[in-house]
């Protein structure tokens, strides 16, 4: 009786080792779980961006990843990347039916994300339409571009878009990063000086080049 006893004991504690071994755990994995999710979150986004800046590369009559000046929709213009893909698919919810060869055009809304502005080239009445907008993040807060400088033979990143030296030409980035926030996210990593480090992916820009399919 007496060893059954001690054993039951035994088996008591170690259960309740147990449990509060599991609940630690629990209460760890639960604290690190918005962190995780926002990961995801922009390593999906940075997938997505990826891919599109792919399929509008390289293929038969990919027209490639360019920057050009865009109406912005208040009367004046601004640089944006540009890209056109002849079958838009899950980017694009049409109004009505799906149509081929539509413009992109890429931009941040502080207050609304990452936005994709689209329209076909086959949409009738195209001048007098607003173009379509399919939001990829709300996270996303800026962009930032990225240049090789020759000169220096270094790395700049930018926040605004370059002009091509000497010239009134946009000068292609050939990385684009993108900046996030998530406000409720209380894990955001901070620099040794306090202040608060806003996440970011970067995105390697692919290169047109004639009769290529792939990188």
């Amino acid at each position: 009786m007496l060893e059954m006893l001690v054993a039951l004991a035994l088996l008591g504690a170690l259960m309740v080792s147990l449990n509060t071994f599991l609940f630690s755990m629990g209460e760890l994995w639960g604290k690190g779980r918005d962190q995780r999710l926002f990961d995801q979150h922009s390593r999906a986004v940075a997938k997505v961006v990826n891919r599109t800046f792919e399929a509008a590369t390289y293929g038969p009559g990919a027209s490639g990843v360019s920057l050009k000046d865009i109406d912005n929709g208040s009367g004046t213009t601004e640089p944006r990347l540009t890209f056109v893909l002849a079958d838009a698919a899950r980017l694009a919810e049409w109004p009505e039916g799906p149509l081929p060869d539509v413009d992109f055009n890429v931009y941040v809304d502080p207050e609304r994300g990452l936005i994709f502005q689209w329209q076909s080239r086959l949409e009738l009445e195209r001048d007098k339409k607003d173009l379509h907008e399919t939001i990829i993040s709300p996270f996303v807060k800026a962009l930032h571009y990225e240049y090789y400088d020759a000169t220096l033979k270094e790395w700049k990143i930018e926040d605004e878009p370059k002009h091509d030296d000497g010239g009134t030409a946009w000068l292609k980035p050939a990385r684009l990063h993108l900046i996030f926030k998530f406000p409720e996210l209380k894990s955001t990593p901070k620099t040794t000086d306090g202040p608060t480090v806003e996440p970011e992916v970067v995105i390697n820009i692919p290169i047109k080049r004639t009769g290529a399919t792939t990188p």
